[in-house]
């Protein structure tokens, strides 16, 4: 799919931008729908990685919830299996975060934020996955630590997670911004856009992964449609320092064949 990347009417760039710790900050490719199916089948459920990605996106048990909906229409999930699955996936994920290859933090995201910080832009995460993991994956980043983001807020710790609009309210009050249309919210997924529509956000940012429908994507009307991570760099007019722009000077040296 083109990038579509033109801006909306509402001033050169946001003061905040709010994004997806899955998929934006982080890249997982298929390893998380992989050992959320691994969890499924330890129980004795039959579900593969695309089944299982369906929970990608909802906050805690909903996620497991939603999936046994989807294999059981006419019947109503057991709470206890459930819970089962759950924990065995949080335990699955954290594995996977301390010692799995597959989850890697984006280069070219952890460099936009440094550059946005560097031009007064805030930026904050989102994720509705389980502390946790969460904790194990900021540890091995070294996020814990030193983060490209100056706010991180998890779906436990507010009443109405996504599909709700209290984690991009959270992260606004967190970091001081009132105005909703100065917020843009970028994600890969219908469930992380969803609250940032229902809000009424400045910015509406896919970056699509390929696993939206177009049906999907119409129904979430984005602002902008994003090839990867690394456009969104393209996307929005700030103020640039010096030495950011003798870095690319240098970069685009380097590059010349």
């Amino acid at each position: 799919m083109p990038n579509n990347i033109s801006k909306p009417h509402r001033g050169d760039a946001p003061k905040l931008v709010v994004m997806d710790l899955l998929g934006v900050f982080v890249e997982h490719d298929d390893a998380v729908r992989s050992a959320l199916a691994a969890a499924f089948q330890a129980h004795g459920e039959r579900v593969d990685p695309d089944v299982a990605g369906m929970a990608i996106g909802h906050p805690g048990l909903q996620g497991i919830y939603r999936v046994f909906q989807w294999l059981y229409p006419m019947e109503r999930p057991n709470d206890t299996a459930v819970k089962s699955i759950h924990e065995l996936a949080v335990k699955e994920l954290q594995r996977l975060v301390r010692f799995g290859g597959a989850i890697q933090p984006s280069s070219s995201v952890v460099r936009l934020c440094e550059m946005w910080t560097r031009a007064g832009l805030q930026v904050a995460a989102t994720t509705t996955l389980d502390a946790r993991v969460v904790k194990a994956l900021l540890h091995r980043l070294g996020w814990d630590e030193t983060p490209p983001f100056h706010a991180l807020v998890l779906a436990e710790e507010v009443e109405r997670p996504t599909p709700g609009p209290d984690m991009i309210l959270q992260c606004m009050a967190r970091l001081g911004v009132e105005n909703l249309q100065e917020v843009a919210k970028v994600a890969t997924h219908v469930m992380g856009l969803s609250d940032a529509r229902q809000l009424g956000c400045g910015w509406n940012v896919l970056i699509d992964d390929g696993n939206l429908t177009m049906d999907q994507i119409a129904v979430l009307a984005p602002t902008a449609i994003l090839d990867q991570a690394a456009d969104l760099a393209r996307l929005w007019s700030l103020p640039v320092h010096s030495d950011v722009e003798l870095e690319d000077e240098i970069a685009r040296f380097l590059a010349r064949p």
